[in-house]
């Protein structure tokens, strides 16, 4: 049984349509789509995995396993204010 992969998609923010999908090793397609869709006036964004999902995706965890796996990193993140590694700025909390 082939793993699910994790996918890179451009969607139109307006509809919330997915445009184009494709694998992430094929990312420079979905950016050159992106560009096409622009230059046509539409809005839209490109929607790249983060580490997080990619991993939790290829280890085949479930929906809920994915939340609990996300949800135990974000605390972790948390824990961590005021370390070298949390800097808190006037608009974002950047990790």
């Amino acid at each position: 049984m082939e793993k699910e992969k994790s996918k890179v998609m451009v969607r139109d923010i307006q509809t919330e349509s997915i445009l184009f999908e494709c694998e992430i090793e094929d990312s420079e397609k979905a950016y050159q789509f992106a560009a096409q869709m622009e230059e046509m006036g539409l809005d839209i964004e490109v929607i790249v995995p983060t580490l997080t999902e990619t991993l939790s995706t290829s280890l085949g965890l479930s929906t809920q396993q994915r939340r609990t796996y996300k949800e135990s990193l974000d605390a972790e993140i948390e824990d961590h204010e005021g370390s070298c590694c949390f800097e808190k700025s006037d608009k974002d909390i950047v990790h």
